[in-house]
């Protein structure tokens, strides 16, 4: 198995953990506040990570350009818009569809890195992205593979809400690899975290101004309850090591169609585990989603 989906499962895994951990805690803390918590608490440990790297390779600190700084700061804000646009749209709307249709950063991204970076899919790859956002159509439907109920998810406001969202994600990835590839690093680590602990800072600083000025409130929650709060922004600084360290070794669309994985297992989980009930077209959708991946994987 090639390293970058080693990586990019790892990072699934633990993005999987800070989602529980947000859960749990949306009680004591707001939506908001759990989301800042990732940024502040996580940003910290992403300059341990540098300091870590360098410590232990004796590289010098990277030297970034003015293109590097444009990507993370694209990057860094889209990311904040694309989860704040996801947050309110979920309390109207369908969660299931929006949620699933923000996976469209998969499709989106490929055609982003492809004009911003050069980035070219092979016919297998690009087959596979193709398959696995089929696959999330199928999802999105609720399970139906009937032609007219995936028309009208395909055509409903929550799927161009979702999309939305994907296209803010879309943009964000795609950024943070170009930010990367700017470094011109052979080192697999030390560049793509520098990277991230770059974004971190940024998102740390633009969110907590925001949110001194328009909700000090939820800024001082966060604070307060950093024993708790402060879990998330370890998980959520590794989960986003990982996938950084993905996109510096591969192109954003194939990272991305991997770690799809992370839907298929929620709807395993919610059956086996919660014992909800999965319809066949539900699995059907699944089995679609996961030949994508094996086609991006064998790419």
């Amino acid at each position: 198995m090639e390293p970058w989906i080693g990586l990019t499962l790892l990072g699934v895994l633990i993005q999987s953990g800070r989602t529980a951990l947000q859960k749990t805690l949306v009680g004591r803390l707001s939506v908001g506040g759990a989301t800042y918590a990732r940024f502040l608490y996580g940003a910290p440990l992403a300059w341990l990570m540098v300091a870590g790297v360098i410590a232990a390779t004796d590289l010098a600190l990277p030297r970034p350009g003015l293109l590097f700084f444009a990507y993370i700061v694209v990057g860094g804000l889209d990311q904040i818009l694309g989860n704040a646009t996801f947050i309110h749209l979920i309390r109207a709307s369908n969660f299931t569809v929006i949620s699933t249709y923000a996976k469209t950063e998969t499709v989106l991204s490929a055609l982003l890195s492809f004009i911003l970076l050069g980035d070219v899919l092979s016919i297998i790859g690009f087959v596979g992205v193709v398959v696995t956002f089929a696959g999330m159509v199928v999802l999105a439907a609720g399970g139906s593979t009937a032609p007219r109920a995936l028309l009208g998810s395909f055509a409903s406001k929550a799927m161009l809400y979702g999309m939305g969202v994907g296209a803010f994600y879309a943009v964000g990835s795609t950024a943070y690899r170009g930010a990367i590839l700017t470094l011109e690093s052979d080192d697999r680590m030390l560049a793509p975290i520098f990277t991230l602990a770059c974004v971190s800072l940024i998102q740390a600083i633009s969110m907590g101004a925001w949110l001194g000025l328009n909700q000090p409130t939820v800024l001082r929650e966060t604070l307060r309850g950093w024993r708790a709060a402060m879990w998330i922004g370890v998980t959520g600084a590794g989960a986003s090591a990982a996938w950084y360290m993905a996109f510096s070794q591969q192109v954003t669309a194939y990272v991305l169609a991997v770690g799809q994985v992370e839907l298929v297992i929620t709807f395993l989980v919610s059956h086996y585990l919660f014992k909800e009930r999965i319809t066949r077209g539900e699995f059907a959708g699944i089995a679609v989603t996961l030949a994508g991946i094996l086609l991006v994987v064998l790419a």
